[in-house]
């Protein structure tokens, strides 16, 4: 089996993937925090249900091996969408980010990533005990 085939690894990776766009999004907020015009943007959060059928559509054992089971094609767009999402009203400049709103953002995307980073490295190390391989 390979490990991408993995719908818990799959989701995971997923997840670790959304939030270092977000992470990118939002540290461009912070960067132009004093540039006129700007509007604070943020990534659309993705939905678990879509993420979960997703990995399972992928997932080994899945194949149609009758003629009455239902055929499932994946959906192989996997990317994200940037919303604006103004913290507060603008300024006198029409900027619209706010550095504290934006900072608690970070900090929470931060340990979000550092959580599945985590359980990622938790998945694995079960498959490694499960296969009797050496623990690291």
């Amino acid at each position: 089996m390979n490990l991408p085939d993995i719908p818990l690894l799959g989701i995971l990776r997923e997840r670790m993937s959304w939030l270092s766009a977000r992470q990118n999004v939002l540290s461009q907020n912070v960067a132009n925090a004093d540039t006129p015009g700007y509007s604070a943007r943020d990534i659309k959060p993705i939905d678990f249900k879509d993420i979960l059928k997703g990995e399972t559509e992928r997932a080994p054992g899945l194949t149609i091996t009758d003629p009455r089971h239902i055929a499932i094609t994946p959906d192989t767009t996997s990317t994200y969408e940037n919303t604006d999402a103004p913290d507060t009203e603008s300024n006198p400049t029409g900027n619209t980010v706010s550095l504290e709103q934006e900072m608690i953002k970070v900090a929470d995307t931060q340990a979000q990533y550092q959580a599945a980073a985590n359980l990622y490295s938790k998945a694995i190390g079960m498959l490694r005990t499960a296969i009797g391989g050496p623990q690291s």
